[in-house]
């Protein structure tokens, strides 16, 4: 029960990450391309959802269905797409200078 409530938590807290990285992160720039630096948000924002869902697959799905082939590759998608995302966010955020 503690591992679902913690999941079922740290993924509203990173699904509250990314809608804010989506609607404010290149408004609140102060310097660069702001273009640049809100497509760096962006993907911040993908690479926040991604990472949710991470966490509910694997501590919320997890412990009320039994976890197979399938679980592992959703889980192995996302957490790939996360990984390109905040790569895409940091190469953005480098190049809006």
């Amino acid at each position: 029960m503690i591992a679902i409530t913690t999941g079922g938590a740290g993924a509203v807290a990173l699904m509250t990450l990314a809608f804010w990285a989506w609607f404010t992160y290149g408004s609140e720039a102060g310097g660069g391309n702001v273009e640049l630096l809100t497509w760096a948000g962006r993907c911040l924002a993908i690479a926040a959802a991604a990472g949710a869902q991470v966490l509910l697959i694997t501590f919320v799905v997890g412990r009320v269905y039994r976890l197979n082939s399938t679980h592992d590759a959703l889980r192995l998608g996302a957490t790939v797409i996360a990984s390109l995302a905040i790569v895409t966010a940091a190469a953005l955020r480098l190049a809006a200078r």
